[in-house]
């Protein structure tokens, strides 16, 4: 898994480019908790690169939505395939994270 990070509109910009597991996640998740500690807030996940999710995943990553929101922050998500987005109704993650269409839109969100 490799991402790319940058600051767009005061909203980091998290790019997958693999699939959503527990390996990548553990990495995704340190680089989290950095941006966290510096007081960023509000992170927005690509994941138009990822195919496939696994549960494992998902839970680090609700986790890390759970320490965001105790900071008063968000996580959103943008460009999800179908595949990912069908997964995420499965496991009840969509009524958790608020999801767009573009990262356009997603960044915009924040603002709201």
């Amino acid at each position: 898994m490799v991402y790319h990070a940058r600051t767009k509109s005061a909203v980091d910009v998290l790019r997958f480019n693999g699939d959503l597991d527990a390996l990548s996640m553990i990495k995704m998740k340190d680089r989290m908790n950095r941006l966290m500690n510096r007081n960023h807030k509000r992170l927005l996940l690509d994941l138009k690169d990822t195919k496939h999710v696994e549960l494992a995943g998902v839970g680090i990553l609700v986790d890390r939505l759970r320490k965001v929101r105790e900071q008063k922050g968000d996580i959103k998500l943008c460009n999800l395939r179908p595949e990912v987005e069908k997964t995420f109704q499965m496991i009840g993650v969509n009524g958790l994270m608020e999801s767009y269409s573009t990262e356009e839109e997603a960044i915009l969100s924040f603002a709201s």
